[in-house]
């Protein structure tokens, strides 16, 4: 994949180094490379206004071209010159924008990004699934690769579609609650698929990743569980049937060997908090040999744990 939101945190921040010697060389574009220092100095928490000799210093930039980029900066009001001092200071055009830019809901973008480069890259479908509510789920974005989508039958993570989380879908968000959250989650199963959830809640937090069974009634739960709360007690039966029949559920680390047949890989996305807000979830939908699958589900674990950190 390119270089994105999906990206390691340490590539994306190096710019921001407040000191040491420019790095334009392995900028694709110096001057834009230029702006950004000073932005992101000058834009740094609790920055005092910086004198023009204290920017030149601190971003190893000559002075004529920090003269002439603070200038450009002021005329745009992203920055402000205090006329006694002729310090320089971040301005009210870009406080607005930063404004903006925080009001907007950037988990969805993000995630969006990656989801489409991860589908364009393994030519599989793929979707961002979002937190709305303490136990409702929402599809915020998906992608189908042309390949397939003519012959795609996965109305369940069509956009907008709503999903309870209920067991045993969704453990990704479920696996890092506490353990009183899990244990409530738990207790909505029927007995028989109690002690495999728990289990299987401990594999998703250590390997950070769900993995969803291929079944022949995995479209028809989904289906199910996402009308459970105005359905008829006839439907609730059906629901708990279901369950007891996908005993199997999810791959235990020693499960995972020879060939593997996944409907769905999906990884968690944290807040600052450490709760799960979204997750980004590929389709496979096939049956793949078993490093393959570990190594889809380690490039979409990066990319969600890429987002996390821009998060925290």
């Amino acid at each position: 994949m390119t270089q994105t939101v999906g990206e390691s945190a340490d590539a994306r921040q190096q710019p921001a180094r407040a000191s040491g010697p420019p790095h334009d060389r392995s900028s694709h574009s110096p001057p834009t490379s230029r702006v950004i220092r000073i932005i992101e100095l000058l834009a740094s928490p609790e920055q005092p206004p910086l004198p023009l000799a204290d920017i030149v210093r601190r971003t190893g930039l000559s002075r004529a071209t920090a003269h002439a980029i603070v200038g450009e900066l002021v005329d745009h009001g992203w920055v402000l010159r205090d006329g006694k001092t002729g310090a320089y200071t971040v301005g009210p055009a870009f406080a607005a924008l930063a404004r903006a830019t925080g009001s907007a809901d950037n988990v969805a973008r993000w995630a969006s990004t990656c989801a489409r480069e991860l589908s364009e890259r393994f030519d599989m479908p793929a979707f961002v699934a979002q937190r709305i509510g303490s136990d409702l789920i929402t599809v915020t974005d998906h992608v189908v690769p042309a390949r397939v989508r003519d012959r795609d039958d996965s109305p369940w993570f069509r956009h907008g579609r709503q999903v309870r989380l209920r067991p045993p879908i969704c453990r990704e968000f479920i696996a890092y609650e506490s353990v009183e959250s899990q244990a409530a989650w738990i207790a909505q199963a029927p007995d028989t698929i109690r002690a495999r959830l728990r289990t299987v809640l401990d594999a998703v937090s250590e390997r950070g990743y769900s993995i969803e069974r291929m079944t022949d009634d995995h479209v028809a739960m989904i289906e199910a569980l996402g009308t459970l709360d105005s359905v008829s007690d006839r439907l609730r039966a059906r629901v708990g049937d279901l369950l007891t029949e996908l005993s199997a559920i999810d791959y235990l680390p020693a499960e995972l060997e020879g060939h593997v047949a996944a409907v769905t890989i999906g990884a968690p996305i944290f807040d600052s908090s450490g709760l799960v807000v979204a997750s980004i979830v590929v389709c496979p939908n096939t049956t793949l040999p078993a490093a393959d699958l570990r190594h889809l589900a380690e490039q979409t674990r990066a990319a969600a744990s890429s987002i996390s950190t821009r998060l925290r």
